[in-house]
């Protein structure tokens, strides 16, 4: 029998502070897919209904998906815990387990590693079947594109109980398998084990380096102008296209342009290195390159604007807290080296437990000038009822994408953006003393709706929305599911209505391909009763 309790107040609470189950009944702690099966039946038999029953590994969810008032059920899957090799498979290990867990075990244990995320309590759960990207993409692709089966409790039409299938995979079920390589957490059914194959050698060593730049001189005069940070973002592009044209000698790099708000104090550019011999990128003459690299890239950007002899804050996602773990450019220290798996888990935070809202956005080309004037514009404001250090943690980050990830047909998973050369993750934080499960409506009204503005305006040419429809340049391209956004659209309303948000996240994928390429038609056929229904769960037919 599997283990079950009434819920305690942790349980209630996700990894965003405005997200909370005061309805929730009854925690379900399985310990093996057979007793997930077994829990998920005994939910059934209790007679509770569609959206009433949620799954969860490492709680982390932008929207309230999993912690809301409608939550009466939760299956929490952090007691699967197996790690091993299949000789048909490859590696697998199980949805428990968080990303730090991942990079810590397959490095240690088969010498690989996978390009996963680089917050450490991510469940691998949500993080994979949304598709997974993070430091090391460029190179190697996204999580996905690895997976070679999974293991998953599902109730298709007509069956009354839900069964284990076991090793759904490109040639046992590969409609579903299809879907769960990037259809999202909470549509198909409950994935137990994911299975990896041809992963990636795991990097000897990881190389950071970061620039700063004043927004203001020590007068208050402005020196991040909007014509300083055009240049700023036109040069992040730059380093972003590199590769694109299938170098592969560019692909081990990453870098993050933290367009921090004037409350910071600063923006960051930070960057990451690592070497990858299967690439043909290893050895002193790698590292020969990178010095003459950054220092060629301190000289280009002191052109631009002056740089900070201080470091600036890592806001948002990876977030370090403090810039410790990554060393400001100076006149003595051009590069920081670590071991890869200390450099990972120097990168890999997540941050204190704040309140929080997110939005996202693909690109691939260059910031047009309206989209400078927005981000410019917005990243000084200050919304009514709140203080200037109220706004400290808030930015849009600015990640580089594609090569490897670029490699891969749009229709080969349901991840369409395989054109892209930057991902954006809008983010605003706040926090206060506000008893467990409640907020501050003044702080929490501030702050989304400063990032909705912002958000509204950088797109207002598109519609309001990266909507490559209304595009006719070809710049923007959707939104990323596993960065969700109610505002996108929602379940149950018309404006703008999910069928919108579900084609900003999977494009064509969502609902217009054949059969076994339509998210919308498997999910009807594997999940016709809707378990596990969000505001934005794709909708059955």
């Amino acid at each position: 029998m599997v283990m079950s309790r009434l819920p305690v107040l942790s349980d209630r609470q996700g990894f965003d502070r405005r997200w909370y189950a005061p309805s929730l009944k009854r925690v379900y702690a399985p310990a093996s897919a057979a007793e997930v099966t077994a829990a998920w039946r005994e939910v059934i038999a209790s007679g509770a209904k569609a959206g009433e029953l949620q799954i969860t590994c490492g709680r982390h969810c932008y929207e309230n998906f999993v912690y809301n008032a409608g939550t009466k059920y939760i299956i929490d899957l952090t007691g699967l815990r197996g790690v091993g090799s299949d000789p048909n498979y490859g590696y697998y290990i199980d949805v428990g387990y968080g990303n730090w867990d991942m990079y810590r075990m397959f490095n240690i244990m088969f010498d690989t590693t996978l390009p996963a995320g680089s917050c450490y309590s991510v469940g691998l759960g949500g993080h994979i079947t949304g598709g997974g990207y993070g430091l090391f993409s460029r190179a190697f692709g996204l999580t996905v594109d690895y997976l070679s089966a999974v293991d998953v409790v599902i109730m298709p039409q007509g069956a009354p109980t839900p069964e284990l299938y076991e090793k759904v995979s490109p040639v046992n079920h590969p409609d579903l398998f299809w879907a769960i390589c990037g259809g999202g957490g909470g549509n198909f059914g409950i994935i137990t084990r994911y299975y990896f194959q041809d992963t990636p050698k795991a990097p000897q060593y990881l190389y950071t380096t970061a620039f700063s730049f004043d927004w203001q001189d020590e007068n208050g005069n402005l020196l991040i102008t909007e014509p300083v940070l055009k240049q700023l973002l036109d040069n992040f592009t730059q380093f972003s296209q590199e590769g694109q044209d299938g170098d592969k000698s560019k692909w081990p790099s990453f870098g993050i342009f933290h367009a921090n708000h004037l409350a910071a104090g600063k923006m960051v550019f930070a960057s990451y290195y690592f070497d990858a011999p299967s690439l043909g990128v290893q050895g002193q003459e790698y590292e020969a390159y990178l010095n003459d690299r950054i220092k060629d890239q301190k000289k280009t950007l002191g052109e631009i604007t002056r740089l900070s002899t201080e470091p600036g804050p890592i806001n948002g996602h990876p977030w370090h807290g403090t810039a410790k773990a990554i060393s400001p450019v100076s006149a003595t220290a051009q590069l920081r080296r670590f071991t890869f798996l200390e450099g990972v888990q120097n990168t890999n935070g997540s941050g204190p437990n704040q309140f929080g809202k997110y939005k996202s956005a693909y690109m691939k080309k260059g910031f047009t000038d309206d989209m400078v004037a927005a981000l410019h514009e917005h990243l000084q404001k200050v919304p009514d009822g709140v203080s200037l250090s109220d706004m400290s943690q808030s930015l849009c980050q600015i990640d580089s994408y594609g090569c490897a990830i670029n490699q891969v047909s749009s229709t080969a998973t349901p991840i369409a953006q395989r054109s892209s050369i930057m991902k954006l993750q809008y983010q605003t934080y706040w926090d206060n003393d506000a008893a467990i499960g409640q907020d501050n409506k003044q702080l929490e009204e501030a702050h989304v709706g400063w990032i909705n503005e912002m958000y509204a305006d950088v797109y207002a040419k598109y519609g309001g929305f990266p909507d490559p429809r209304n595009d006719p340049d070809d710049i923007v391209d959707g939104c990323y599911f596993n960065y969700p956004d109610s505002c996108l659209g929602v379940n149950g309303e018309n404006s703008p209505g999910i069928d919108h948000a579900m084609y900003l996240y999977f494009l064509e994928n969502y609902d217009t391909g054949p059969a076994d390429r339509n998210l919308r038609a498997i999910k009807s056929n594997w999940n016709p009763q809707n378990w596990f229904a969000s505001a934005q769960s794709i909708p059955v037919k």
